[in-house]
C-alpha cells in the first residue's frame, strides 16, 4: 500500500499525492486530447457543419463559461485561507458546480425539446458526447468537494486536498473552454 503523506519523495521531489494527481490530469488530457481530435477529424472530413452558435444556445454556454471561471476562482481562493474560511469558498464552489449542471440540463432540455439528439447528426453526437462527459466530471468534482468537507483529516492533510482539488477544477475549467471555443464559438 501507498502511504498518504505530505513529505516529498527523495526519489520523486513531490508528495505521493501531487504525483498521483498529475498522473490523472495527465490521463484526462489524452482522454479529452482524443475526443477533441475524433471531433477536428469529423468536422474537415463533413460536407457541412452547421455552425454552433447558431445551433446552440451561445448564452447559456456562455453563462457556464463564466460559472466554471468563478468556481475554480474560488477553489484557488480556498487554497490560501485557514481551513474553517477555505471551507465556505469550497460549499460556494460546490454551489457553482451544481449551478452549472443545472444550467447544463435546461439548455439539454431545450435542445432535446427541439429535436436535436445525438443521433440526428454528427455534429449534435460529438456535441452531447463532448458535454456529457464534460458533465460527469464537473460532478465527480462536486463530489470529490463533498468528501473533503465531510472526511477532515487534520488541517494540514485536508488542505494538501484541497490544493489538489483546485488543480482537478483547473483542468475541468480548460476543458470547457476548449468545448465553448470549438463548438459553440464555431
Amino acid at each position: 500500500m501507498i502511504p498518504y503523506t505530505l513529505e516529498s519523495r527523495r526519489d520523486t521531489g513531490v508528495s505521493n499525492t501531487t504525483l498521483g494527481i498529475w498522473l490523472f490530469i495527465a490521463s484526462e488530457v489524452m482522454l479529452f486530447g482524443a475526443l477533441f481530435s475524433a471531433y477536428a477529424l469529423l468536422r474537415v472530413s463533413a460536407d457541412a457543419w452547421p455552425p454552433g452558435r447558431a445551433t446552440l444556445n451561445l448564452p447559456l454556454g456562455a453563462l457556464n463559461t463564466a460559472i466554471l471561471l468563478g468556481l475554480t476562482a474560488t477553489m484557488w481562493s480556498a487554497r490560501m485561507r485557514p481551513l474553517a474560511s477555505a471551507s465556505r469558498r469550497i460549499i460556494a464552489a460546490t454551489a457553482l458546480a451544481l449551478t452549472f449542471l443545472t444550467v447544463k440540463a435546461l439548455e439539454y432540455r431545450g435542445e432535446i425539446a427541439q429535436g436535436m439528439l445525438p443521433s440526428v447528426s454528427t455534429f449534435l453526437a460529438t456535441y452531447f458526447t463532448l458535454t456529457g462527459l464534460h458533465a460527469a466530471h464537473v460532478i465527480g468534482g462536486a463530489i470529490a468537494n463533498a468528501w473533503v468537507l465531510a472526511g477532515r483529516a487534520g488541517e494540514a492533510m485536508t488542505m494538501n486536498r484541497v490544493r489538489l482539488l483546485s488543480l482537478y477544477w483547473t483542468l475541468v475549467d480548460g476543458v470547457w473552454i476548449v468545448i465553448f471555443l470549438l463548438v459553440y464559438l464555431s
